[in-house]
């Protein structure tokens, strides 16, 4: 079972957000923008086709880790296996710990463990909370408290509600170290300001 998951995070550790940043426009992602090692950085920062690219990559090591995940004789492990790419691709050992979001990756995951709905429904509900907290942060926070409840209120089987609980607490992790690194930055430079 662990070496299942450790291959998983290892997938989720492709960096195709650096590398695609350096091969296209010869700088480091984690230096630009959000400083968020994802796609939706890299196209803002860099252009659209290494964006989509990444997108794509990302998207397939959510998918990868479910399939690989698929291998093993544990029949839960296809659903825990992209939480395990979902941290790969949050904190890889690659880039020192500094990655993404996870978003994309889960959706990887949510293609290949259903027929797309979750993903729809996951991605429609961060929507509907991004236009209430105008924040990616604090909404994709919130997307990752709800979307676990709503799929035990759906009646999901056990299988769905581990995919969706353990995946939502990787994203949510990462976001809610997102938030505390933001307020850190804006408490020094509020100091260095008065200094």
């Amino acid at each position: 079972m662990f070496r299942f998951l450790l291959l998983a995070y290892l997938i989720g550790s492709i960096p195709n957000a650096y590398l695609f940043a350096r091969w296209f426009g010869g700088r480091d992602i984690r230096q630009l923008g959000s400083q968020n090692a994802g796609a939706a950085n890299v196209v803002v920062n860099v252009g659209w086709v290494p964006g989509v690219l990444t997108l794509l990559g990302d998207v397939g090591k959510g998918y990868l880790a479910a399939l690989i995940g698929g291998f093993s004789f544990i029949p839960l492990l296809p659903f825990l296996a992209p939480a395990c790419a979902i941290a790969g691709h949050n904190w890889p050992i690659w880039l020192r710990f500094r990655g993404g979001g996870g978003l994309a990756t889960f959706v990887g995951g949510c293609l290949a463990l259903s027929d797309g709905s979750l993903a729809l429904a996951a991605l429609t509900l961060w929507g509907l909370l991004y236009l209430v907290c105008h924040d990616h942060d604090r909404s994709a926070v919130l997307a990752c408290i709800l979307m676990p409840c709503a799929v035990l209120v759906a009646e999901q089987s056990t299988q769905i509600v581990a995919f969706i609980s353990s995946s939502s607490m990787m994203i949510l992790l990462r976001r809610l170290q997102s938030i505390s690194e933001r307020v850190r930055r804006h408490v020094e430079g509020h100091v260095s300001e008065h200094v």
